[in-house]
């Protein structure tokens, strides 16, 4: 499972159906950048159908810049959020990059690169270089086409497909997610996660707290 919002992050489902071996990670940056540039330089909330990424030409000196963050080389699994990919990140990138001069297409189409590049690294640090896995994608990047070809590209031995095809909203996977978890604190039985692995609590699927 693929999810691409804000912050993109993965969650391994094993066709043995063992919990113990769900395994979930963040990868870094989804769509956070890019729609912060194009709220900041376009007033829109996001680059629909990436058209404006699209028109541009990846800068591998700001690619590279983006990149080089000690997030990337923490090990799995990790968490993280805007508090470290925003606006004041890709600035810095601008500048150790010496390419402050870039056209606002070069910047979209080099930061849908590097949300591209980030997720496939942690894909496959974590598996057999991602062959033969299919991944079911939500969130609002599995809309931006040039960031799904750009994850084709990169991962030739996945498919990709959407979350719709098992029945579930693309962009309501997290809602779906919360009724679940509703669902399992009420009704649920006792079934456990984690166990303690990589310092990972053991975890059920909640519980419900009353005030005093």
């Amino acid at each position: 499972m693929l999810n691409i919002g804000g912050i993109a992050n993965f969650t391994f489902l094993p066709g043995s159906l063992d919990a113990d071996a769900v395994f979930c990670s963040d990868t870094g940056t989804g769509n956070t950048l890019m729609d912060a540039y194009m709220r900041k330089h376009f007033q829109l909330y996001f680059d629909e159908n990436a058209a404006v990424a699209m028109g541009g030409i990846v800068h591998r000196a700001l690619l590279a810049a983006l990149k080089n963050n000690a997030f990337f080389q923490q090990p799995f699994p990790k968490t993280t959020g805007p508090e470290l990919f925003n606006t004041a990140y890709l600035e810095n990138a601008l500048q150790t990059a010496n390419a402050g001069n870039l056209s606002h297409a070069d910047v979209m189409a080099t930061l849908n690169r590097f949300s591209a590049e980030t997720i496939a690294e942690a894909i496959k640090a974590v598996t057999d270089e991602g062959k033969g896995f299919h991944f079911y994608v939500s969130g609002g990047g599995m809309h931006n086409p040039l960031l799904m070809r750009n994850l084709a590209e990169l991962l030739p031995g996945c498919t990709f497909k959407s979350t719709k095809e098992l029945h579930i909203n693309p962009d309501a996977k997290e809602a779906v997610l919360f009724a679940v978890l509703a669902n399992e604190a009420i009704c649920g039985g006792s079934v456990n996660f984690g166990k303690g692995r990589n310092g990972i609590p053991n975890v059920s699927m909640g519980k419900i707290s009353f005030p005093g």
